[in-house]
């Protein structure tokens, strides 16, 4: 499981996450009177370690939910210094009111005081820590295609990941010296050992599009041999991004690198949590249908409900319901259509329930007849997915496992309506079919209530 969870988390990511559970775990020392006395008690020393590590985990969701994680930002940023200290009040706050109803979660005031000035003073040496690195991984990249400038964009666009793109291979006479997003093509394929030897190259990332004939693989397998690390652009992209480039994208790659495991056992426990998590849901927004129901009726003439024909696992037609957000009969005159972010064809409750997503809630519905699942690519209507499938390679892959109500591509990409935004929510939904878990679906319903509470994207 841990493995998994470092695949989806950042590595420095991860390691901030760790060091401040620690860092929770030792400023409550100060509480744990009994432990200073011969007389320890082991029931209270696991009661202690539990507060602890509620303390933390608390800690850790308001600094999430307020994107405190995002390294970028520098330290003396108002904006980050502003997020930081909602973070930690918001959390303190939180564990007060839950140390006066439960007892057990035994916190002082004083320790939280204790604990949100070392993580204050934490997260600034992280960022000036960041800031400062001089040391960087140098990653020499072979190509000079679509993928590659991407993964050098990408690569220059988070400084805090570590990595530096010395340059670009390319056999092609007149790209020699031409700067590529930046950094230049710097020699010719057969150069590659002078050129890792000259810029001190610690990664070899392979971007070709024809390999035949073209690679140097015994200058590459020696390379491999001395301690360079050699590795396809497509993988490197996939860790840095969270998405799979459909760049050069080949099955080979797809049936032989790890993932796109999709097991029965997997599926069907996915869809056993998301009925039972589904129905506790709408139980506890019961007593909320009628109100939203009144609104829809009391704001614009039509049914409560709308329906519509989506595609789901393996390609099968089911009927999705939602609330309706638009006015009756909005694709009368021009047919199915996608929704724009300023449409004139919502109305004005409806922009409300779109944006905090109160719409969706009826899909729970499809949750429970085993249409769709709590999370999982978003099920598009038929006329699009035949549009997009005759211009989109692998689109229908994401018909591999059943729709869902939110989805990877949903919390990091914005609201799609165009060939181009369905194209890269394919990416994130190809990520997600890869490296398909219950943990990844955890994250995801995480994200997703971080998104509504603060209206990010919806």
């Amino acid at each position: 499981m841990w493995r998994q969870l470092l695949r989806y988390l950042a590595v420095h990511k991860a390691a901030a996450v760790v060091a401040e559970t620690i860092i929770a775990v030792v400023c409550l020392m100060g509480d744990a009177r009994p432990l200073r006395t011969s007389a320890l008690s082991w029931r209270y020393f696991v009661s202690w370690l539990g507060s602890a590590f509620i303390v933390a985990i608390t800690f850790q969701l308001f600094l999430h939910w307020r994107d405190v994680y995002d390294f970028q930002a520098k330290p003396s940023s108002p904006d980050f210094l502003s997020r930081l200290g909602q973070a930690l009040l918001l959390a303190s706050v939180v564990l007060i009111v839950a140390n006066h109803f439960f007892p057990a979660v035994v916190v002082r005031l004083t320790t939280l005081v204790r604990v949100s000035l070392v993580l204050s003073l934490w997260h600034i040496l992280l960022r000036v820590y960041f800031g400062m690195r001089a040391q960087r991984v140098n990653v020499l990249i072979m190509g000079t295609g679509q993928l590659a400038r991407a993964l050098a964009t990408e690569i220059i666009g988070t400084p805090h990941l570590g990595l530096n793109v010395a340059g670009f291979l390319d056999d092609n006479p007149e790209l020699q010296g031409v700067s590529i997003v930046n950094p230049k093509v710097i020699g010719f394929n057969r150069d590659l050992q002078r050129v890792v030897s000259e810029k001190k190259v610690q990664t070899v990332v392979i971007e070709l599009q024809d390999r035949r004939g073209r690679l140097p693989f015994d200058e590459l397998l020696s390379l491999k041999t001395h301690g360079v690390q050699v590795e396809e652009a497509t993988s490197l992209y996939e860790r840095l991004t969270g998405k799979i480039a459909l760049q050069n994208l080949k099955p080979s790659w797809m049936i032989f690198n790890e993932g796109f495991e999709v097991s029965p056992a997997l599926l069907l426990l996915k869809q056993i949590t998301s009925f039972f998590v589904s129905a506790v849901l709408l139980l506890f927004f019961l007593p909320f249908l009628p109100f939203i129901v009144l609104l829809i009726k009391l704001d614009s003439r039509g049914p409560v409900f709308h329906r519509q024909e989506r595609v789901g696992q393996d390609g099968k037609i089911f009927t999705l319901w939602k609330f309706r957000s638009m006015y009756d009969d909005a694709e009368r005159d021009t047919g199915p259509v996608w929704a724009g972010e300023k449409d004139s064809r919502v109305s004005r409750i409806g922009k409300y329930l779109r944006r905090t997503r109160l719409d969706e809630l009826p899909q729970l519905y499809n949750v429970l007849r085993g249409d769709m699942s709590l999370v999982g690519p978003r099920p598009e209507r038929p006329h699009f997915v035949k549009q997009l499938s005759d211009v989109i390679p692998f689109y229908n892959l994401r018909h591999s496992v059943k729709p869902g109500i939110t989805g990877w591509a949903q919390v990091n990409y914005r609201y799609g309506n165009s060939v181009e935004d369905a194209l890269e929510k394919l990416q994130y939904d190809l990520f997600y079919i890869k490296n398909l878990s219950v943990l990844l679906d955890l994250f995801i319903i995480f994200d997703t209530v971080k998104i509504v509470l603060v209206r990010k994207g919806s």
